[in-house]
C-alpha cells in the first residue's frame, strides 16, 4: 500500500466512503468488473440488490443455524485445551457462510482452506493477488457453480436471478465467492479476536456487545478509493488516477455509503449467539496460551491461540479421591 494516500481524520473517512467521486473500481472502468466490492454505478446497484435478497435469507438467523452455533461452544466446555480459531471461530463461521450460500454439498477443509486464501478487496487494488489466490478463487467459484442449490436458498435465488437476466455469467461465477469470503473469512478473523478479549477481559453473557465489539477490533482495516477527477481533502489536492486508503476504525468497520456491509445484521447476530455462548463457557481457570496474527495488511485476524484450562476441578471431572486414577 505504497502508493496509498491514507486518510487520518475520521471525518475524511466518513465523506470518502460516501463520496461518488471516489471509485471502487482498481483500474478505473478500464476492464468490466463481476465483483461487486470492486463496482460502481448502476451495476453496482442492481447486483447489490440481489446480493441484499440472498442476505435477507438469513434474516434473522435461523434457529437452527444458531443451535448449531451454540453446539460448536457447547462442546468446548470440556476440553481441556482448544484453539479459539481452529475449535471456535472457524466451524462457526463456515456454518453461517453454509447458510447464506445454500449449497446441499457441505464446505470442507479444502474449500475453507481456499476461501482464506481468495484474493481480497485490496488484495486487487495493491497490484496483485498472493501466490496461489488466484487458483483458490477459481476452486470456490467452481464449487459453487457444480453445488446442488438448496431450495429456497442462496445459489438458487442467485441462479434464479441468473435466468432473469438480473446476473450476468461473470457475476454468477464471482459473486458467491464473494459471499463466501465475506461471511466466512471476515468472521472467523472476527469471532477469534473477540473470543481472545473475552479471555482477557471477562464478561458476563449478556454484557457482551457485539456492535461494539466489532467497531472495536475492525476485522476489515481498510477501504480503498481511486480519485476519478481532482478533489481536495483537508487541503490536500489529488489527481485522477490517485489512490486513497480508508482506515475502518473508530465505528466506522461496517462501511459507510453505497459499499456499506449488507450483511452487517447477520455478522452482529452471530456473533451475539457465539460469544455470549464463549462467555458463558469460559472460567476463571482458562488460560491464554501462544497467539499468532495473521500478518495481513488489510484483514486483522488470527492464525492461532491456543486456551488451556489450568484446573482440573473445573473440567467437570469429581474431585479426586486417595488411590482414584487421574482424570483423562
Amino acid at each position: 500500500m505504497d502508493d496509498f494516500f491514507v486518510l487520518d481524520a475520521r471525518a475524511d473517512r466518513v465523506g470518502a466512503l460516501r463520496d461518488p467521486r471516489l471509485s471502487s473500481d482498481p483500474d478505473g472502468g478500464a476492464t468490466g468488473q463481476a465483483n461487486l466490492l470492486l463496482m460502481d454505478g448502476a451495476d453496482h446497484r442492481r447486483l447489490r440488490e440481489v446480493v441484499k435478497e440472498i442476505i435477507a435469507l438469513v434474516e434473522p438467523l435461523p434457529s437452527a443455524v444458531r443451535s448449531d452455533i451454540e453446539d460448536v461452544v457447547a462442546g468446548l466446555a470440556m476440553s481441556v485445551s482448544f484453539d479459539l480459531v481452529a475449535d471456535f471461530a472457524r466451524p462457526v463461521a463456515a456454518r453461517v457462510t453454509s447458510a447464506v450460500l445454500g449449497a446441499v454439498e457441505p464446505l470442507d477443509a479444502r474449500l475453507l482452506t481456499a476461501l482464506s486464501e481468495t484474493a481480497a478487496n485490496l488484495d486487487v487494488w495493491s497490484g496483485g493477488a498472493p501466490p496461489g489466490a488466484d487458483l483458490a478463487a477459481l476452486r470456490v467459484a467452481m464449487f459453487f457453480l457444480k453445488a446442488t442449490a438448496v431450495e429456497g436458498g442462496g445459489l438458487a435465488l442467485l441462479r434464479e436471478a441468473h435466468d432473469a437476466g438480473r446476473v450476468t455469467e461473470d457475476e454468477l461465477m464471482l459473486t458467491p465467492v464473494m459471499l463466501a469470503h465475506a461471511a466466512y473469512e471476515n468472521s472467523m478473523n472476527f469471532l477469534a479476536v473477540a473470543g481472545l478479549d473475552l479471555l482477557r477481559r471477562p464478561r458476563q453473557p449478556d454484557e457482551v456487545e457485539v456492535r461494539r465489539l466489532v467497531q472495536e477490533i475492525a476485522p476489515t482495516r481498510y477501504a480503498a478509493r481511486r480519485v476519478t477527477g481532482p478533489l481536495t481533502v483537508s487541503a490536500v489536492t489529488f489527481e485522477k488516477g490517485d489512490k486513497l486508503a480508508v482506515p475502518l476504525g473508530d465505528g466506522l468497520a461496517f462501511g459507510l455509503g453505497r459499499h456499506a456491509c449488507p450483511g452487517s445484521r447477520v455478522a452482529v447476530a452471530e456473533g451475539e449467539v457465539a460469544l455470549r455462548a464463549l462467555s458463558a463457557v469460559l472460567t476463571s481457570s482458562h488460560v491464554v496460551g501462544e497467539v499468532r496474527y495473521k500478518p495481513h495488511r488489510v484483514f486483522h485476524g488470527l492464525e492461532y491461540a491456543q486456551v488451556t484450562r489450568t484446573s482440573p476441578a473445573e473440567r467437570g471431572f469429581p474431585p479426586k479421591t486417595p488411590g482414584a486414577p487421574a482424570p483423562p
